[in-house]
C-alpha cells in the first residue's frame, strides 16, 4: 500500500473511531444531565396520546442513532446553549432525532425578557441593531437576559437602560412567546413599561446598536405591512426589515389590552 493511501486508511479509521466515541460520550453526558437537572427534561411526552417522546434508555438511544446515522445525546455545549439530538418516538410509532437548543439560562428559570418602553406621548422606543444571526440590521425591541438570581423586571429595567437609555418604571405583563418552538426551549416574558427619564446607553461589546428610534404605533404597523423601515445609517440609506417577532407580539397584545389598562 502507498504511503499516502496508508495515511488515509488511517484517516478514515480515526474518523470512524471518533464517530463511535463522540455518539457514546454524547449519550452518557445526556443521560449525567437528565439526572442532575430536572429542568432539563421535565416533560418526555407520550407518544401513544399524540405527543413526541423523548427516550432517555441507552440501548435503546444507542439503536435510534445507529439506525438514523445521527449522533444522538449532547452534540455541543457552551456557556450559553446545549444542542441535543433527542431520540424519539413519533405519534405514528416510528422513531427517530429530533434536535433542539437548549438555553442554558432557561434550565434556571426565566432566561431573558423583552420591553416595550413607551414616551409620554405614544411613541415606542426600538433599536436599530445589526444582528449576527440574520446578518443584518433589525428594528426590535430591547431585550436580554437575566443575570444570575435577576428577577424578570429588574433585568427589564437594566436592559431598557442599558440598550436605549430609557429609565422605565409601571412594568406591565403582557405575555410571554417563544421565539421559534421548531428550534429552542426559549419562552420570553414580554412587557410594556412607562419612559421617566433618559441616561446614556452602556451596550455590551458584542452589541451593535447604532440608533435608538421613537415610532408611533401607525408607523410601526405600517412598516410591518410593507416589510421594512426607510432609516440613514452612517450617511448610508438603508431599508431595514420590519420583522421583530416580539415586536408583534407586544402590538398585539396591547392592542387587545389596552382597555384594560
Amino acid at each position: 500500500m502507498r504511503p499516502f493511501s496508508s495515511l488515509l486508511f488511517v484517516c478514515l479509521i480515526c474518523s470512524q473511531l471518533h464517530s463511535t466515541h463522540a455518539g457514546e460520550f454524547s449519550r452518557t453526558e445526556y443521560i449525567e444531565f437528565i439526572q442532575s437537572s430536572s429542568k432539563f427534561l421535565d416533560f418526555r411526552g407520550d407518544y401513544t396520546k399524540g405527543e413526541i417522546e423523548i427516550v432517555t434508555d441507552p440501548q435503546t438511544m444507542a439503536a435510534i442513532e445507529k439506525n438514523t446515522g445521527r449522533d444522538v445525546g449532547i452534540v455541543m455545549k457552551d456557556k450559553y446553549w446545549i444542542w441535543t439530538n433527542d431520540a424519539c418516538i413519533f405519534p405514528n410509532g416510528t422513531t427517530g432525532v429530533y434536535g433542539r437548543i437548549l438555553w442554558v439560562k432557561s434550565l434556571e428559570g426565566v432566561p431573558g425578557v423583552a420591553v416595550m418602553p413607551m414616551t409620554a406621548d405614544g411613541k415606542v422606543v426600538l433599536n436599530c441593531n445589526f444582528r449576527h444571526a440574520t446578518r443584518s440590521w433589525e428594528i426590535e425591541l430591547p431585550r436580554g437576559g437575566l443575570n444570575s438570581g435577576e428577577a424578570p423586571e429588574a433585568a427589564a429595567r437594566r436592559e431598557t437602560a442599558e440598550e436605549t437609555g430609557m429609565l422605565v418604571e409601571e412594568l406591565i405583563f403582557l405575555g410571554e412567546m417563544p421565539p421559534d418552538t421548531g428550534l429552542t426551549n426559549t419562552i420570553v416574558p414580554i412587557y410594556m413599561a412607562k419612559v421617566i427619564g433618559k441616561e446614556d446607553t452602556q451596550q455590551e461589546d458584542s452589541e451593535a446598536i447604532e440608533d435608538i428610534l421613537y415610532l408611533t404605533m401607525g408607523e410601526i404597523k405600517q412598516a410591518f405591512v410593507r416589510g421594512y423601515l426607510e432609516h440613514t445609517i452612517r450617511g448610508v440609506h438603508h431599508k431595514i426589515p420590519f420583522r421583530d417577532p416580539f415586536l408583534a407580539y407586544a402590538i398585539f397584545m396591547y392592542d387587545l389590552k389596552s382597555p384594560l389598562l
